[in-house]
């Protein structure tokens, strides 16, 4: 049987439990709260790629989710709390095959084996302070665009800025490693400061978990700041891995892969919230040098309609040494339109529609549109 098939039906695995209780549980009476709780979701992409694509089709990709969490508070633990969250994904490389696209088209997109991607333990021992260990999603901790959750394309997510750094990544979707976040909060003001190993997954198969202790590898060493700015909030942070990486160019030393970024985020009117962010990484030993994305959502009845744009360009290293001369581009830029609708407390659909600009930077690659339509499930209800 072929990995992808397989992968395939572990998804669908662990989705049908999910579906069954869905369509089949009658209404129940509230009981009383437990001090473990159960949770799964399916989500998938239809895509398809439109005249002057790479490689013209449709392909489908999902993640499914099942996690468990502990709360402390509930058996007089005040101060503790866990998490484990098991996952499994399945689908070709759309973006990759039938783009030519560097930010990836599809969220969900990835070449992983099913694994253990969050398994941590909090400490809160009082509402300023917390410390979480184990195997953390660096971007349920850092660089949150929460406006720009609703879009499709990876880029509104994480910042390519951050996302392409490291030897298989950092420690964000599709593989995590263990990590230290230490958080300061008061209000809406905070400071969260996280050591991660830098290794994301096994030394010998990436697309397996493992577990070690944060810097065994090396170390990404990230901070961040939350202010508050009128009713927007800013965030500011910068990272770096302790290592030094293989430069771009043959001819130059090691480098340290290292960035800041900056974002804006709040609403502008009761019905419309926007955002922008801005990232910076060294392209001596990262390609992307400059990110800058942001958009809008706006509620219209019982729709979620967003609009947003991503624009990654390459610096003088990588458009030297990553194509032949005159043949790069110096930006990629994504331009996405979707539109959200709940049609049930456990399923939503969303339309989408993407158009690539100069897909990989390619000088030769024509820009693409992209046909999307996105599903979601999930127990609890939303």
């Amino acid at each position: 049987m072929r990995r992808s098939t397989r992968l395939a039906l572990a998804a669908l695995a662990l989705a049908a439990p999910c579906l069954a209780a869905l369509c089949l549980a009658a209404p129940a009476p509230a009981a009383a709260q437990s001090a473990v709780e159960f949770g799964a979701s399916y989500t998938a992409d239809l895509l398809s790629a439109a005249a002057h694509s790479a490689d013209r089709g449709t392909d489908f990709v999902g993640r499914a989710d099942a996690w468990v969490d502990f709360k402390g508070p509930v058996i007089g633990l005040d101060a503790l709390s866990a998490h484990l969250d098991l996952i499994a994904v399945h689908g070709p490389d759309f973006s990759g095959r039938r783009i030519g696209a560097y930010q990836t088209v599809s969220s969900l997109e990835a070449d992983t084996l099913p694994h253990i991607y969050e398994a941590w333990a909090q400490w809160r021992p009082n509402p300023y302070l917390s410390a979480k260990a184990g195997l953390i999603d660096l971007n349920a901790e850092f660089d949150i665009q929460n406006t720009g959750a609703l879009f499709v394309n990876s880029a509104f997510g994480i910042g390519p800025d951050i996302s392409q750094s490291g030897l298989a990544g950092p420690s964000i979707f599709p593989m995590t490693s263990s990590a230290l976040v230490v958080r300061l909060q008061h209000g809406r003001k905070a400071l969260a400061l996280g050591v991660f190993d830098a290794l994301a997954g096994s030394r010998n198969d990436p697309r397996k978990a493992a577990l070690r202790f944060p810097g065994t590898t090396g170390a990404l060493l990230i901070a961040e700041a939350r202010l508050p700015v009128g009713t927007w909030l800013l965030q500011a942070g910068g990272w770096q891995y302790t290592t030094r990486f293989d430069a771009l160019d043959p001819a130059r030393p090691p480098a340290m892969s290292r960035g800041v970024y900056g974002m804006l985020e709040g609403a502008v009117t009761r019905k419309l919230s926007a955002w922008i962010r801005l990232g910076i990484a060294d392209s001596r030993a990262n390609p992307v040098a400059t990110y800058v994305g942001g958009g809008a959502v706006a509620v219209l009845g019982d729709w979620r309609l967003g609009l947003a744009a991503a624009h990654a360009r390459l610096g003088e290293a990588a458009r030297q040494t990553l194509f032949a001369p005159n043949r790069a581009r110096r930006a990629e830029t994504v331009l996405e339109l979707t539109a959200q609708r709940q049609l049930a407390p456990w399923l939503n659909i969303q339309p989408d529609l993407q158009y690539v600009i100069h897909p990989g930077w390619d000088q030769t690659a024509r820009s693409s549109l992209v046909f999307g339509l996105r599903f979601s499930m999930a127990i609890p209800e939303s």
